[in-house]
């Protein structure tokens, strides 16, 4: 009697199941499928320029130099523990990327819970996947630059106005959220129609009590006030330098990035949708959903509204697709509204493999090994030049180094051309700028004398009578003497020059090869004897790294 019951108490036990095809658990393991290879950019993708320019601000502001206050808050919370880590530039990017990775979780998981607020569990973790799956959110979402930091803050404060009914404190956290993205980035200003729609939306909710407004008038001044106080900390003792870069900053912004269909780069918004095609339909749905939706038509403007993100480059300059991490969220959560559409009509599964099969796809032709790269280059600058010295390049990649150029980006140069000034030789007039660092490779038809409009005529002619070529992409100021080549050299750039390839008469003294000689600022004349070509090079021996120089050393956005 014992055995028997023993027995069929073993064949009772139930086996193994998977869970059923409609489970949130598919879902979860969804998102764990995104996150992972996000964290996998984080290690694996190249950096790109901005996101070295984005570290070179961390760099100046630990060095207590000048840097215009507006949109360079962020600089200050790494400049305390950043550029002390180990590493170089890039190892330290590499670490602050694994914040941006915390930020853009923050962000997807606001986006869930924004979701929620207008549909089940299951649809809201199938909106956060969108987001998280959309191509240019995985190729840029834990990027080290401003648009995830924004995103986290402004979807935070979306999700507290969404799930609240903006009590003081709700008023208080989302005011401040705000101003502080302000300060990040002033292109917050683009969540607006966002931030208005939910307030529409849960205005209805509230019965159109006339109080709910003030709340968000009360949130405004907040958000003001934090804004504000945080300039005024972060431009103390800046001085007038402050005020008028404020100033100038928002007069080329608003000058310059807004305009209908003006923006060069409207083919990205298809690519956008190409690599994020489940998220792309789910958001054409939303204007039919909002208008056939049984609901007030408050309401249908209010979703609307949320999505209406969605069409800023029509009228936005810089919708580059890192853009896309920053703008997408609320369009994402208007999506709340389609998805049970879709699942509805093809179920689940399907809708999930489709968000990663589309991402896996992307992530699987995404370049690999360009940081390597690069870090044979940045070492190779730090080996020809142990301390620092100053530099001109198009990006800021040697960041403890004092860059002393523009951030040569399509604005950028647009700048430097409407100044009409020869800034660089201004530059070198004022500061020892012995490094030229090609990493764009523009600077090098300057350097071979083909004339481009990039650059002010004067600069044009200081560029090639100063600099020639040591390694690679590395550019150190000196000059080639053709065999028996007498010149006056106007030198720019004062210090210690090395002479190599034989003798050379420096004002009428002769220094031997593998000498030094000090030159002072003004011509010099520099005569060849020798049948060979010789050198003169800034700099005491400088050393040439025994590696191969790198090539493509970028990859594209």
């Amino acid at each position: 009697m014992t055995a028997t019951t023993a027995s069929a108490s073993i064949t009772s036990r139930p086996g193994f199941a998977f869970p059923a095809a409609n489970s949130a658990v598919w879902l979860y393991a969804l998102i764990a499928g995104l996150a992972a290879m996000h964290l996998s950019m984080v290690f694996g993708r190249s950096i790109s320029w901005d996101e070295f320019w984005f570290y070179s601000q961390v760099e100046v502001v630990a060095r207590g130099e000048f840097i215009q206050p507006l949109q360079t808050i962020h600089t200050r919370a790494f400049s305390w523990w950043l550029p002390a880590m180990p590493g170089n530039s890039i190892d330290h990017i590499i670490t602050a990327r694994l914040f941006m990775f915390g930020c853009m979780a923050v962000t997807a998981g606001g986006i869930m819970l924004a979701a929620e607020k207008f549909a089940d569990r299951q649809t809201a973790l199938i909106v956060a996947a969108l987001y998280l799956g959309a191509g240019f959110v995985l190729q840029h979402g834990s990027a080290f630059r401003v648009d995830a930091i924004v995103a986290a803050l402004l979807t935070s404060a979306f999700v507290i106005a969404v799930r609240s009914r903006m009590d003081a404190l709700s008023i208080v956290v989302i005011g401040a959220l705000i101003g502080l993205a302000g300060m990040v980035t002033i292109k917050f200003v683009l969540w607006a129609p966002a931030f208005a729609g939910i307030a529409l939306y849960r205005w209805e909710e509230e019965g159109f009590d006339w109080r709910y407004p003030l709340r968000w008038i009360a949130a405004g001044a907040v958000a003001g006030l934090t804004f504000g106080g945080l300039y005024l900390l972060h431009a103390a003792g800046l001085g007038e330098q402050a005020s008028s870069s404020a100033t100038g900053t928002l007069g080329s912004s608003a000058g310059r990035m807004f305009g209908f269909l003006h923006s060069p780069h409207l083919d990205i918004a298809l690519k956008a949708a190409g690599g994020a095609l489940p998220l792309a339909i789910a958001a054409a749905l939303v204007p039919w959903r909002a208008l056939t939706l049984d609901a007030a038509w408050t309401r249908r403007i209010a979703i609307i509204a949320m999505w209406f993100p969605l069409l800023t480059p029509v009228f936005y300059y810089n919708s580059f697709p890192y853009f896309y991490v920053f703008i997408l969220p609320p369009v994402a959560i208007a999506c709340a509204f389609t998805v049970p559409v879709i699942t509805r009509r093809y179920g689940q599964v399907i809708v999930a493999a489709a968000i990663l099969l589309s991402a896996a796809a992307i992530w699987i032709v995404d370049a690999r090994g360009v940081t390597a790269k690069q870090d044979t280059l940045v070492t190779a600058v730090h080996e020809v030049f142990p301390q620092p010295v100053n530099y001109f390049d198009c990006c800021g990649m040697i960041a403890p180094f004092a860059k002393q150029n523009h951030f040569r980006t399509q604005w950028g140069v647009a700048l430097y051309r409407q100044a009409n000034r020869p800034l660089m030789l201004e530059s070198m007039r004022q500061h020892t700028v012995p490094l030229l660092l090609d990493n764009n490779r523009e600077y090098t038809s300057a350097l071979m004398g083909i004339r481009t409009d990039t650059y002010h005529p004067d600069d044009f002619a200081a560029l090639q009578d100063t600099f020639i070529r040591h390694w690679g992409d590395i550019f150190i100021a000196g000059r080639v003497l053709a065999a028996k080549e007498a010149l006056q050299w106007d030198v720019l750039v004062p210090g210690t020059y090395t002479v190599t390839g034989g003798e050379l008469l420096v004002a009428g003294v002769r220094v031997k090869a593998g000498d030094t000689v000090t030159l002072k600022r003004g011509p010099v004349s520099l005569t060849n004897p020798a049948e060979t070509e010789l050198r003169l090079i800034w700099g005491d021996n400088p050393p040439r790294p025994a590696v191969a120089p790198p090539e493509k050393y970028w990859t594209a956005f």
